[in-house]
């Protein structure tokens, strides 16, 4: 999140506020509609953010 928050030069709670993270860390989402369901995350961030996220989440649930 800060670092697309840097490169868009925003705030890191505008890419997800902190309600989003905890929910993407609890959730464990495996395939981008899963975010759907994800306080924060509607069409629009999904679109933009979700398989970035989606990517790294996977990546770290593969090395845990």
């Amino acid at each position: 999140r800060l670092d697309l928050a840097l490169k868009q030069e925003v705030p890191p709670y505008v890419i997800f506020p902190d309600k989003t993270l905890e929910e993407l860390c609890l959730l464990k989402p495996k395939r981008l509609d899963d975010l759907l369901a994800i306080s924060g995350i509607g069409q629009a961030k999904l679109a933009k953010y979700g398989q970035l996220f989606l990517a790294e989440i996977l990546a770290y649930q593969n090395e845990a």
